[in-house]
């Protein structure tokens, strides 16, 4: 792969006096990436509880270079896409089954890790690696074998998930969620050891943050001269606190006044706000449901009066509806209220059926920035179950995950399904249940 070079610009925004005070510009060599290219990031420092600033990560994705593609509209100088993909979850079944694989793998010297995921998003990696950007919630620390590799309800990724994910093709890796604690004590701080897993990798995190410093600086894309700020933030955090062992770190939580100070920040700063909200009811098993809250819906409307582009939801594990939303100044705002679940074992076939959010990111040759084409690409988890062998809370052991794009999921497939729990899985149940979600406007050709 080929090195590139990463331009930082320096700039100091603070709200009371928006103007940018002083700005320079350097050159960083970064190492070798996805294969992309010309993504630059914009670096500051802030001061006082209102500075807010661009940010710059020195782990830069490399996400390519699209050039002037024209394949919607003989306007367009720049197009490229943006997918966003949700709750990677990585239960104890999905860690042990990769563990099964890394010792086959091992064995033909194929691989030589003790956990082997890549193999479990083969069926999306096309999808995600052709994108121009790609974004994935990583649902809880990936804080090392030291604190114990463990599943729900505290969960503990092994370190190789980020290496399949990278291999996949994501970028942008979102760390806000409720389950970002779960590795935290009075002596123990899994959510340092997180922050410092990804700071060593190619991809740009959003939603934790070192200090306060850090946490009023925007994170900003930049892709084919086009600046995307980056926000994000969690309901809460399943009553877990930050451990004394680390009291500097900051965990994003969803308060409208810092929501607002970042957003108007952002707009300065970029040409397009997305924001990545994890909220809502979490409606696993029997509490099923698919529509978002008042207080979601609240919320994205507040978002969307002050002006961002795009909400990507999340938490509840299962899909709800995709629209678009109009602010206070008759700007619109594309809203998924939940992308629903990527990987995980969850036990509701609707815990199973999740999706990408896809839409274009779109410079016309008279230089305005829009979101275009938005879709949402429904995605199935697959695996099988064997009742004979229970894990550790007693649920029959799954295994053979792998994800389809349900354009590609069979009947056979579906048949097979480990997941039997609260209704039958079958592609008219997963169909109907997709159908019945999200707006035909926002549909593949083969769900209309």
């Amino acid at each position: 792969m080929k090195s590139k070079k990463v331009v930082a610009t320096v700039l100091l925004c603070c709200l009371a006096f928006p103007a940018v005070l002083s700005s320079c510009h350097t050159e960083m060599e970064q190492g070798e990436g996805t294969g992309r290219d010309n993504v630059l990031f914009n670096s500051g420092t802030s001061s006082g509880e209102n500075a807010v600033s661009a940010g710059v990560q020195t782990n830069v994705p490399d996400t390519g270079s699209s050039g002037v593609t024209n394949s919607s509209s003989d306007t367009d100088a720049v197009r490229f896409s943006f997918v966003a993909a949700g709750d990677n979850v990585i239960h104890e079944s999905v860690f042990v089954d990769a563990e099964k694989r890394a010792v086959s793998a091992a064995s033909t010297g194929a691989y030589s890790g003790t956990y082997y995921f890549d193999e479990m998003y083969l069926g999306i990696k096309d999808l995600i690696s052709s994108a121009g950007i790609a974004y994935i919630n990583q649902e809880g620390p990936v804080a090392g074998d030291s604190l114990g590799i463990s599943g729900y309800p505290a969960f503990n990724a092994p370190e190789e998930i980020g290496d399949a994910l990278i291999n996949t093709g994501f970028d942008i890796i979102n760390l806000a969620n409720n389950h970002m604690l779960d590795m935290d004590t009075s002596t123990r701080t899994g959510y340092k050891h997180t922050i410092d897993y990804w700071k060593n990798k190619n991809v740009m995190t959003i939603g934790a943050y070192e200090n306060e410093e850090d946490y009023n600086t925007i994170r900003i894309l930049e892709k084919d001269g086009i600046k995307i700020a980056l926000l994000s933030y969690t309901y809460g955090t399943n009553g877990n606190k930050l451990s004394a062992a680390s009291p500097e770190l900051v965990v994003p939580y969803i308060d409208k006044a810092v929501i607002t100070r970042h957003i108007n920040a952002a707009k300065e700063q970029a040409d397009l706000v997305f924001v990545s909200m994890h909220w809502g009811l979490d409606t696993a098993g029997s509490s099923f449901n698919n529509y978002p809250t008042d207080e979601q819906k609240e919320l994205a409307q507040l978002i969307s009066d002050l002006g961002a582009d795009v909400i990507i939801g999340m938490h509840p594990h299962v899909i709800q509806p995709m629209t678009w939303l109009t602010g206070a100044s008759g700007n619109k705002t594309l809203v998924t209220y939940s992308i629903g679940n990527l990987l995980s074992t969850m036990l509701h076939i609707y815990n199973n059926v999740g999706g990408i959010m896809s839409f274009d990111i779109v410079k016309d040759r008279s230089g305005n920035v829009y979101v275009d084409a938005p879709r949402f690409l429904p995605v199935v988890c697959h695996y099988t179950a064997d009742s004979s062998v229970v894990d550790s809370q007693g649920y029959a052991t799954r295994s053979g995950l792998a994800l389809y794009m349900l354009e590609d999921y069979t009947s056979e497939l579906a048949s097979n399904h480990g997941s039997k729990v609260y209704d039958s899985f079958t592609l008219d149940t997963i169909y109907g249940y997709v159908t019945d979600t999200i707006s035909t406007e926002f549909l593949p050709d083969y769900l209309k």
